[in-house]
């Protein structure tokens, strides 16, 4: 209720008051379309390497390194769209026109061999469309802050870029639209098909690693599908979410089981960038999150998504007046905060210091992340997810390895001449292990908690892979893998739907990134250890690094200080 007794509703009372309908199982559709992709992209990590290192005669390092730098761009990716993701919205401004020169910020990174040419467009160029530089100077004044745009076939001018806009749902115009994951589609895709196409080690190695900055923007979509859910029924839909994750590893190894033997490891790669490219074509039709609309001021804007979700689903929205959840945070307090501070700066006119302002940079959000209220928060997710991500991203690998007839390491008895084949079976057998994982997740994490369902799981995973500090027949090695990664999987499920929620608005998508681009760190070392030691003959240290790794990030999630089941999702540091 307002100062004034008007009645009021929040995000949060609208998306619970419509329910979950419709809307959100496009928005679903879509988001989970990039999450297929990532794990493709992910998945095929254990293919290729072994497939590269008998082709170019490749060290052992060597075939890791194929592995390590996409994390290595998957760090960077992390952190980088987290913060466009915070400042500028969920999606990416995106403007169908040309850019063929240099002049006066008119830039362009071209990616001829698909037919784009993605960059920027300025208003202060020569070659900027009528209209445009009158535009911007109303709409943003003096400013030299470019506009993304997306060129077709190397260069639209202005009249081809007006039918191509009218195509796509009304007359050209430069509209601001807000930022977040179109660029990640563009990278990953592209980078994902010239990859096929590399002639060497060294091509493919650069490659590798602008698909894995692409593949960086993975948080960001689950940030953004998070934002359209009742908080209720949030928990089952991120785990119906991550199962999207699931069907992209089991299409994969199918993928690669077909595709390998008789086509290569080129067709692989080339078949496995086409789900990035889907999201291209639907980019259009992707809304912005309304609570990062809110968040922003832009209640206008929130109202229109809002209505729209409402109109979709055949529902109503409550009566009322739409306000932020910062807004009813700073009723009734009477001493000023920052974020009264920066209410008061706003309405008067004038910019908030830098050092108080949440836009003011990425560093001025770590900080925000670092803080008192969040700092433990932050650093104990931080190690979680460096644990998940190596023991996750490490069983991957060891399937491959410890399932490789060619292991001299192995006692005689228990090698196998049969390498090509069996290989790509223990693969695809462990890869379904991921759909029991999901149920267990699905089950435990609306039932009996975030903390307890991960602390349980990364547990559990220490007894299954227990007995492999010693070489064991090739049956009861698969076993033991496939429970390793039901309880894996389970606790990478929970975990990407708990640091979303322990985050407020302002700074969740920034903050998951970062605790992303630490698992990307633990992705990076795990090839080393997957590979380097299992074929240096030192499977038990492998395995004993695991045991010690995945232990310590169970009891990091019992000191989480906070259960984050059946709560809302803030909008500010409180």
């Amino acid at each position: 209720m307002g100062e004034d007794g008007t009645p009021t509703f929040t995000v949060d009372d609208a998306l619970l008051h419509m329910g979950f309908g419709k809307f959100q199982i496009l928005v679903l559709a879509y988001a989970g379309m990039g999450w297929v992709s990532e794990a493709m992209e992910m998945m095929l990590l254990s293919f290729i390497g072994p497939a590269v290192q008998s082709l170019w005669g490749l060290t052992s390092h060597q075939e890791s390194l194929i592995t390590s730098v996409v994390f290595v761009g998957m760090l960077v990716g992390a952190y980088s769209w987290g913060v466009v993701s915070d400042k500028y919205g969920r999606r990416v401004s995106i403007h169908f026109g040309v850019s063929n020169s240099l002049n006066d910020g008119g830039i362009v990174l071209g990616v001829s061999m698909l037919g784009f040419s993605p960059g920027f467009l300025s208003p202060y160029s020569e070659e900027s469309p009528k209209g445009f530089k009158e535009f911007w100077w109303e709409r943003r004044g003096p400013s030299r802050k470019y506009f993304y745009h997306l060129g077709l076939g190397g260069g639209l001018n202005p009249n081809k870029a007006k039918m191509i806009k009218h195509f796509l749902g009304g007359p050209w115009r430069p509209a601001e639209t807000p930022k977040g994951f179109l660029i990640t589609a563009i990278v990953t895709s592209g980078a994902g098909f010239l990859s096929s196409l590399s002639p060497n080690y060294i091509s493919l190695i650069i490659l590798r690693c602008l698909v894995g900055l692409g593949l960086g923007g993975g948080p960001v979509l689950c940030s953004w599908f998070l934002e359209f859910i009742p908080a209720p029924s949030r928990g089952t839909w991120m785990v119906v979410f991550q199962a999207f994750w699931t069907f992209g590893t089991i299409f994969e190894a199918s993928l690669a089981w077909f595709v390998m033997p008789r086509l290569g490891w080129r067709w692989l790669l080339a078949l496995s960038s086409i789900p990035s490219s889907i999201l291209l074509l639907f980019y259009v039709f992707a809304p912005e999150s309304p609570r990062y609309l809110c968040l922003e001021g832009r209640k206008e804007e929130a109202l229109v998504v809002l209505e729209k979700i409402a109109r979709i689903n055949g529902a109503k929205l409550p009566t009322g007046v739409l306000v932020s959840e910062n807004e009813i945070e700073l009723v009734g307090k009477s001493t000023p905060t920052e974020d009264t501070l920066l209410l008061q700066a706003e309405e008067n006119g004038y910019e908030a210091p830098k050092e108080m302002n949440p836009k003011a940079g990425g560093i001025s959000t770590l900080l925000q992340l670092l803080s008192p209220e969040l700092v433990r928060s932050t650093t104990l997710l931080w190690m979680v997810f460096f644990g998940n991500a190596f023991s996750y991203y490490g069983l991957v690998l060891l399937t491959t390895e410890l399932h490789n007839g060619r292991n001299t390491c192995r006692p005689e008895e228990l090698q196998t001449v049969k390498y090509e084949g069996v290989s790509y079976k223990d693969v695809f057998i462990t890869t379904f292990a991921e759909f029991p994982g999901l149920l267990i997740s699905a089950f435990t994490v609306d039932r009996f908690g975030r903390k307890f369902s991960m602390s349980a799981m990364f547990f559990l995973c220490c007894i299954f892979l227990f007995p492999l500090v010693v070489h064991q027949p090739q049956g009861l090695t698969t076993g033991l893998l496939f429970g390793a990664r039901i309880c894996i999987t389970a606790s990478f499920t929970v975990m990407y739907i708990y640091a979303p929620e322990i985050y407020p608005t302002s700074v969740r998508s920034t903050g998951v990134g970062i605790a992303s681009s630490m698992g990307r760190i633990g992705g990076m070392v795990c090839p080393l250890v997957a590979v380097g030691l299992v074929h240096g003959c030192h499977q038990t240290a492998a395995i004993m690094l695991f045991e010690v790794i995945i232990f310590v990030a169970g009891i990091c999630v019992l000191l989480f200080p906070v259960e984050t089941m059946g709560r809302d999702l803030s909008d500010s540091i409180s």
